[in-house]
């Protein structure tokens, strides 16, 4: 069984994609994402987690102190109706940032969500 941080997110998907290994999340941020996963009933596909400032600077434009580098914001693979189910429930439950992603290709929508502490949305 893979190494899990929450009952229902592991290592590997929240650790970062360029391979190097590193997967450190914020302990409240983990307690939420789990909470929201359990709030929708089903499972929830992490596209990215943490990332090193390597990779977030190759993929973002939020530098050495972007939300994902501080271990508390995760990209999630969703669209449509159950997309704005998730919206609703993030923000009841309390994450400050959520960029929408609900352009083009349903293989590639997502919704972006931290706990940086500034309250934000955006669309992408």
């Amino acid at each position: 069984m893979a190494d899990m941080i929450t009952a229902n997110f592991s290592v590997h998907e929240m650790a970062c994609k360029c391979g190097c290994g590193n997967h450190e999340m914020d302990s409240e941020f983990m307690r939420m994402l789990q909470t929201l996963r359990d709030e929708m009933q089903g499972p929830l596909k992490v596209t990215s987690g943490f990332r090193c400032v390597n990779h977030n600077q190759m993929v973002s434009t939020t530098g050495i102190n972007g939300p994902h580098t501080q271990a508390r914001a995760a990209d999630i693979l969703i669209s449509g109706e159950r997309a704005m189910r998730l919206f609703e429930k993030a923000r009841q439950i309390g994450f400050s940032g959520i960029g929408l992603s609900q352009k083009g290709d349903r293989a590639h929508r997502f919704v972006h969500i931290d706990t940086l502490g500034r309250k934000a949305l955006w669309s992408y």
